[in-house]
């Protein structure tokens, strides 16, 4: 759940920061509806998400690009610059790739500023553009994507990973070419797993995942007709979801327009993660104890046992020992057998048998029938042996004998 951000409150948000954006299409999407809020207050044309290596799209400038293509060299850097709030996007084809290195390797010799946000997002090409290893490249860059991250910013940048949106089951575009048409059927599948793998890794390096997948899966029909890029309503509810994490991230008051309860929620989540933890004191007397034993042990004899404590240590050893013995020859307690039943003698021919019902006597095989009509023999006593559930069904089979279900 997000806030609704209007204009005045992203340029209060963003005002003297730094925000990078590494991604595909959709993250170029993203950044143009950022640069679009920062100057007006309505939802980012439908042209506008389409268009490509423009020169100028609302003041931006084109830093670096190479023809347009669907090749995996593609390049677009575009950069966004409002007195001393910075935006840029860099186009990738990978998650880690030279641009990445040489941007992370700029800001560790302190050629570039540090940027505050860092929000990025690549999936797509990666396990598709990438030939058969595409998968396992990317898990491996995925490692050195975070690694660089460590090494080169420092704690105060905010890096938010974006899962990938939903694609669709009959998806199209520069994305998939001819040599690769045969992925999209399962591509959908490959992309939660991908959403999975990399929010485990970003997490577990301590940074941020916002789960773009899980809030546009009720909205479907907002997507566009490629099935892969999105609609302006569905791109501004990701960008609201962006503000709103940077804007609890950082204490930031919200800007109210929208309330519900999941938003209070999430409020109350980041008060009480940032609430000092108190942990127990140990009690002297432990410590003590503690100091006594660590000093006994630093020499190289150890010393005697009393022999009280001895004595006492053997007494219990021989206890418990007899008691075990004991338990071990105890038998178990069988319960009470079943009476056999009250039989009317008058209507019992002599000459046959009275059944004993008990449950103490030797079982015997029990012939059933199935569906067809053919007879089926059990090879444990199960059904004389268990509760009412199954002496129920053992009664049911028993009356196939004579009705069978499927006549």
């Amino acid at each position: 759940m997000a806030d609704i951000f209007l204009h005045k409150d992203a340029v209060n948000l963003l005002h003297e920061k730094h925000v990078i954006f590494f991604g595909d299409s959709n993250m170029r999407s993203l950044y143009k509806d950022f640069v679009w809020l920062l100057n007006r207050n309505s939802l980012i044309a439908k042209d506008a998400l389409k268009r490509k290596l423009e020169t100028t799209f609302l003041g931006d400038s084109l830093v670096k690009c190479t023809e347009l293509h669907k090749g995996r060299d593609f390049e677009e850097v575009r950069r966004y610059q409002e007195g001393d709030m910075l935006m840029e996007f860099f186009f990738i084809t990978r998650c880690y790739n030279s641009n990445i290195e040489n941007v992370m390797s700029d800001v560790r010799e302190k050629r570039r500023r540090a940027p505050d946000i860092i929000i990025m997002n690549s999936c797509l090409w990666d396990i598709t553009r990438w030939g058969p290893n595409g998968v396992t490249e990317y898990k491996d860059n995925m490692m050195k994507l975070m690694r660089s991250f460590k090494s080169s910013l420092p704690p105060e940048t905010l890096v938010i990973w974006t899962t990938t949106p939903p694609v669709s089951a009959s998806c199209h575009g520069a994305l998939l070419i001819k040599q690769v048409e045969f992925l999209h059927h399962t591509l959908r599948f490959e992309v939660m797993e991908a959403n999975m793998f990399s929010r485990q890794v970003v997490v577990a390096h301590g940074y941020d995942v916002v789960d773009i997948h899980h809030h546009l899966r009720m909205q479907l029909h907002r997507r566009a007709g490629d099935g892969i890029h999105w609609l302006p309503a569905p791109v501004r509810h990701m960008t609201n979801l962006l503000l709103t994490h940077i804007a609890l991230s950082w204490d930031c008051q919200l800007p109210g327009n929208f309330k519900s309860n999941c938003l209070e929620k999430m409020k109350n989540l980041e008060i009480e993660k940032k609430t000092e933890i108190i942990f127990p004191v140990m009690p002297r007397v432990f410590l003590e104890i503690n100091k006594n034993t660590q000093n006994s042990t630093v020499g190289s004899q150890v010393p005697a046992t009393p022999k009280k404590d001895a004595e006492s240590s053997l007494n219990s050893s021989r206890k418990r020992r007899n008691r075990n013995e004991k338990s071990k020859k105890t038998p178990l307690k069988q319960g009470p057998l079943l009476p056999t039943p009250h039989v009317n003698q008058e209507n019992i021919n002599t000459n046959q048998q009275v059944p004993n019902v008990a449950y103490n006597i030797p079982w015997k095989p029990v012939t059933m029938y199935n569906n067809h009509w053919k007879p089926v023999c059990t090879s444990q006593s199960l059904y004389g042996q268990t509760n009412g559930s199954w002496q129920r069904s053992y009664d049911h089979r028993q009356q196939r004998k004579f009705m069978p279900y499927y006549l």
